[in-house]
């Protein structure tokens, strides 16, 4: 009887395992959820790569930390572009917020 009471608890905790927990901030706007992660930063807290994961699909994309190569200024709060794909590319990263190409803005949401 203990063991069919230890396997049912086993059983109705199995779904718990199989989500993942977000690892840093999330962002959303609507019903898109977007994160990334630094793959590999450098000391100063910058990296070429991120992993950006959209509603639950990661890939691995490339970043950018110059306002495009211009000579014109970054906005003010600018920390650098994701560059994805479709409506995510690019994706910039500002302090406190996500503004991807279609200019949706995405708020921290965790």
């Amino acid at each position: 009887m203990k063991y069919a009471i230890a396997l049912a608890l086993m059983i109705i905790a199995l779904p718990a395992f199989a989500i993942e927990r977000p690892e840093g901030v999330v962002y959303c706007h609507g019903k898109t959820v977007v994160e990334f992660r630094l793959v590999n930063p450098e000391k100063n807290g910058t990296a070429s790569d991120v992993d950006l994961t959209i509603n639950g699909k990661t890939s691995r994309v490339m970043t950018a930390y110059s306002w495009f190569g211009s000579n014109q200024a970054s906005p003010k709060g600018f920390k650098f572009a994701i560059l994805g794909e479709k409506q995510f590319d690019p994706l910039l990263v500002f302090d406190g917020y996500l503004l991807d190409a279609k200019k949706q803005k995405y708020t921290k949401c965790n």
